[in-house]
């Protein structure tokens, strides 16, 4: 492994004459989280070995892998022309690596990258050039930029951009472009330490653009409609397991939808309003929490009275579905 010196970076500050020096080693942090994945963990690592842009580390948080990924890592330490570190922890879920690796981070970009994943070539130049292209005095406005991801058939994933280059929240593009479908960013790690996922006991998961809709009230994304990565979602992985996932982890979707009936309602159209209200009632009850200090929590009475029986029914189905799997 390389040794890399650390370099300062400097940029205009808002007044122009002035530099600020941005004293991180390096320009990208890659984060890979992973949990026994030894068998995709090398694409990843070759994805990230063949990025044009070289001013990067990569950090491996393993989330308590019982395969071979140490062993792995250990022989590409080796023979990596990049600086490649590596950090084991008990089984704790993803987000809890997410908090580990910001803490360890010594890029000025974050970037995740899911160990079943592949970086295009060009990924960290095309994020480093649409940061360069926002002007220096608004910089500090901004948590990051954001691209496109590809399915493995070459097609883009989820929806474009409604522009090819487009500078708006993530709250407006959910809220009031719609847009749906996964996406890969580079944000400012400095950011990205502000707003950190919370971590219930016994509970491994919570819905990731929690802490999206936060940044989102401070800060803005420079968004472009090109590919930056390949995702594969394994068998095994988050995205095929949803309903076990939301059964197992009550307590941190009762909080994510809690803060979304209560801060974005009114960005919120009323069918989403009613879901959302039932949904929270749903894991509520999950969570042993009654409908009396349900009451007390939530802002809008009128919607969550008119949830509650949606909420319950969510919720025995939920009993159901378990007892079912239980026998």
């Amino acid at each position: 492994m390389n040794d890399h010196q650390s370099v300062g970076r400097m940029e205009a500050d808002r007044s122009g004459t002035q530099p600020l020096v941005d004293n991180r080693a390096y320009r990208f942090t890659i984060f890979i989280p992973t949990f026994n994945r030894s068998h995709t963990l090398d694409r990843a690592l070759e994805s990230a070995a063949a990025q044009t842009h070289r001013d990067f580390e990569v950090l491996i948080i393993d989330d308590g892998s019982e395969d071979d990924t140490r062993q792995l890592v250990q022989r590409w330490q080796k023979r990596a022309d990049f600086p490649l570190r590596y950090y084991w922890q008990a089984n704790q879920g993803k987000f809890a690596a997410h908090n580990k690796a910001i803490g360890c981070a010594s890029g000025y970009f974050f970037v995740l990258l899911d160990s079943d994943d592949t970086l295009l070539p060009q990924a960290l130049e095309r994020f480093d050039f649409h940061w360069r292209s926002i002007p220096d005095d608004q910089k500090d406005g901004f948590a990051g930029v954001a691209g496109l991801c590809l399915d493995h058939d070459g097609k883009i994933y989820g929806d474009r951009y409604p522009l090819e280059v487009i500078d708006t929240t993530y709250l407006e593009l959910v809220k009031r472009y719609k847009i749906s479908g996964e996406k890969r960013n580079a944000l400012r790690t400095d950011v990205l330490r502000q707003y950190p996922y919370p971590i219930f006991d016994g509970e491994s998961f919570i819905r990731d653009d929690l802490i999206w809709k936060r940044m989102a009230r401070r800060f803005k994304l420079r968004c472009f409609n090109e590919p930056v990565q390949i995702i594969d979602h394994q068998a095994e992985g988050l995205s095929a397991n949803v309903i076990s996932i939301r059964l197992k982890n009550p307590k941190g979707f009762r909080y994510y939808f809690l803060e979304e009936i209560n801060q974005y309602s009114s960005l919120t159209g009323r069918y989403f309003r009613f879901k959302y209200h039932s949904k929270f009632v749903r894991y509520s009850l999950h969570c042993k929490i009654g409908l009396r200090q349900q009451y007390a929590e939530v802002r809008s009475k009128f919607y969550w009275i008119i949830s509650v029986p949606r909420g319950i029914i969510g919720w025995l189905e939920d009993k159901i579905k378990m007892t079912l799997k239980a026998y």
